[in-house]
């Protein structure tokens, strides 16, 4: 869909991080939406973390992807003390909004954009510290590419807050919240949900007949996939597992040195542009329940089986995606094998979790989400100072 309306932002500045792949996916997402839907819009992107220089954003990405790999519990406290404590939440709000917000300042006065979108959490507490501390009046969204809502995800200066599920107001911690969510479509590049089965099977050269069984722990390889592979490879009868080991060169090597020994069972990619294609050959994708993978399968759509989920937005987005008949939840191998094992023989199950994933993302389709921004935006700027590309609004100073 294409809004030649004049009354919609000339320039797009989305804020991102690369914490992951998923906050860049959603980012990218949604540029491809504004570029079919807003033509004549241009989109700046940056990263949250590179605010504070390359070398913090570097040292950020290996301490966080440290930090769930060999410090889990240290992470899944702080995410508990985040989801229960409103005042750990504010103050964690605060922290980081002063942290980052003098910094984005410099950045919005440079790109002097008419509309800001927030895909990372951090990015959102520094566009909230601008409207608090300097007067930001430009309209700030924040679309949250995880299906767990977190209270560093919610503020009082954030326009709209796009969300995956109808009960996150429950979880922002912030009163209020329910009057700027809306109910998102997943931030997901196109593609999915675009090819049907026998024909990505055809395209990627998988074979028609098998159960095919997609496992990926997202960008960086996160999670139990080795052992999971391994339990698969030998289950009876058969299944055809595709492993995807993202930028984890370790877990792809030896995952290959598997496939050799278990021809027509396994096979192996590395780091994938082709995951629309792949989800949509697969009858069955597991993943670690966090992030955007898990929008991606439910956009294809596909069952889930969260399988180890990581600590933190990991437990919890498969909570709610649970309570939905979206996934059902593996803790170790043994239950990963029988959750397989059932979606192999039980028809009735497999139907009833596609069937979920359907109804799920019906109706929900980025061009609606824009459109509602773009409702907004046309109600706080006139058709008359729309048309110059000028907004006529109080900005902020690079100042800190």
């Amino acid at each position: 869909m294409t809004v030649t309306d004049a009354n919609v932002p000339r320039r797009v500045l989305i804020i991102s991080a690369e914490m992951g792949e998923g906050h860049n996916a959603a980012a990218t997402a949604l540029t491809e939406a504004i570029e079919e839907c807003w033509p004549q819009c241009t989109v700046h992107k940056l990263d949250t973390m590179e605010l504070r220089g390359v070398r913090f954003a570097r040292a950020a990405r290996w301490a966080y992807g440290f930090q769930l790999s060999a410090l889990p519990w240290s992470y899944e406290a702080f995410y508990d003390g985040l989801s229960r404590s409103q005042r750990f939440a504010d103050l964690a709000r605060a922290s980081v909004g002063a942290f980052f917000g003098r910094r984005l300042g410099k950045a919005v006065a440079s790109n002097d954009p008419d509309l800001v979108i927030s895909t990372y959490p951090f990015g959102s507490a520094a566009l909230d510290w601008l409207r608090a501390k300097r007067g930001y009046s430009t309209l700030t969204v924040t679309y949250c590419p995880a299906f767990h809502v977190h209270p560093l995800w919610a503020y009082r200066g954030i326009d709209l807050h796009f969300v995956m599920y109808d009960t996150a107001a429950a979880d922002a911690l912030l009163p209020g919240f329910d009057q700027t969510m809306r109910l998102g479509a997943p931030p997901v590049r196109q593609g999915f949900g675009d090819m049907s089965r026998e024909e990505a099977r055809r395209l990627l050269g998988l074979p028609q007949d098998d159960f095919i069984v997609l496992m990926t722990g997202g960008a960086w390889g996160l999670g139990d996939i080795a052992p999971g592979v391994e339990a698969l490879v030998k289950l009876e009868p058969a299944v055809h597992a595709i492993a995807v080991c993202g930028k984890n060169a370790t877990l792809e090597e030896g995952l290959r040195s598997l496939a050799a020994a278990h021809s027509g069972r396994l096979t192996v990619f590395g780091y994938v542009s082709t995951m629309p294609e792949l989800m949509a050959a697969a009858d069955v994708v597991v993943t670690n329940g966090a992030g955007v993978t898990v929008l991606e399968a439910l956009r294809t759509p596909r069952p889930v089986v969260a399988f180890s989920p990581l600590v933190g937005h990991g437990t919890a987005s498969t909570t709610e995606m649970v309570r939905r008949q979206l996934a059902v939840e593996a803790s170790d191998v043994p239950q990963l094998v029988e959750q397989i094992r059932r979606l192999r023989t039980d028809a009735d199950l497999l139907s009833t979790m596609q069937g979920a994933a359907e109804a799920w993302v019906e109706g929900r389709d980025l061009a609606g989400s824009l459109g509602e921004i773009q409702a907004l935006y046309a109600s706080l700027h006139p058709t008359s100072t729309a048309v110059s590309g000028r907004t006529g609004r109080t900005g902020v100073t690079g100042e800190g």
